[in-house]
């Protein structure tokens, strides 16, 4: 860190940053455009995490990170349904026409549309409010103690998602098991962030373990995306079954999504190996 630098003022910079995209995206949100509720997700995760790492910067930030969880959380549902559409879609357009038994396309596109537009309703009210606006401007804030170890700070993160990791470690397959994967992933997330702020003091070493943080996030994403179409595909299963309609396709698709978390699950094995090593995380003290 140079020496006119300090360090409230690198997490300063990094949430007036993620403030800014946040803000960039409101028109766009306001239009209900995808990429905008995904960019605003981002910065979204991005400000939690800054603010509740390094809050011995920044002061007591509890309602706010409460307020920034809120919007997560509606952002989220407005998003999830659309990136589960599109990838089922996927799933059925590479199948044998044969296979494609009964309305299930149908099905599947009004059941996630309408999850959808109820999300973008939720999402609406927000932006119609004054909710936005506040929150944006709340995140104008002034460090409370410049002196603070950033990269001291990071550790206990990256100790988050140990602990974690020990967690998960010999769980069997099962909803326990998932949901620890997930505690992980989210974790990992954190432990990405705050490297990436710590960035600013110590350079390309924290980049390195916010690059190694990100790997297990994006595989266990993968593993967790499967979790969820899972649970979609069994709920969509039960409700044709009881219409008298095939679950056959069904099925098929439930064995592809489980496939496909348990190869994304192996490849995250690895990566969280990687992530748990001492010898990359020297910086932070």
């Amino acid at each position: 860190m140079g020496a006119d630098v300090t360090a409230g003022q690198v997490v300063q910079a990094y949430v007036a940053l993620h403030a800014g995209r946040l803000r960039a995206s409101v028109p766009l949100l306001r239009q209900g455009d995808d990429a905008a509720v995904h960019d605003a997700r981002v910065a979204t995760r991005r400000l939690r995490a800054a603010l509740s790492v390094y809050r011995r910067v920044l002061g007591s930030t509890g309602p706010l990170r409460d307020e920034l969880a809120d919007l997560g959380h509606v952002l989220g549902a407005a998003r999830d349904p659309h990136v589960e559409l599109r990838a089922l879609r996927q799933l059925l357009a590479d199948e044998d026409p044969a296979l494609v038994v009964g309305p299930i396309v149908q099905r599947i596109d009004e059941d996630r549309s309408a999850a959808r537009l109820l999300a973008l309703d939720r999402l609406e009210a927000w932006l119609g409010s004054s909710r936005i606006d506040d929150l944006i401007g709340r995140l104008a804030l002034e460090p409370q103690h410049d002196d603070a170890d950033l990269p001291r700070l990071a550790r206990r993160a990256w100790r988050r998602f140990d602990r974690a990791v020990e967690a998960a470690d010999g769980l069997p397959a099962g909803e326990a098991r998932d949901e620890a994967l997930h505690e992980v992933r989210k974790a990992a997330r954190q432990a990405r962030y705050a490297s990436e702020v710590a960035v600013g003091v110590v350079g390309d070493p924290a980049g390195r373990s916010a690059r190694r943080a990100r790997r297990v996030q994006q595989t266990l994403g993968a593993q967790h995306e499967s979790v969820t179409r899972r649970e979609t595909l069994h709920r969509l299963a039960l409700q044709a079954d009881a219409d008298g309609e095939s679950t056959f396709t069904y099925g098929r698709l439930h064995a592809l999504a489980q496939w496909a978390g348990a190869t994304a699950e192996l490849d995250a094995a690895h990566r969280v190996a990687r992530a748990s090593a001492p010898g990359h995380r020297h910086w932070m003290r």
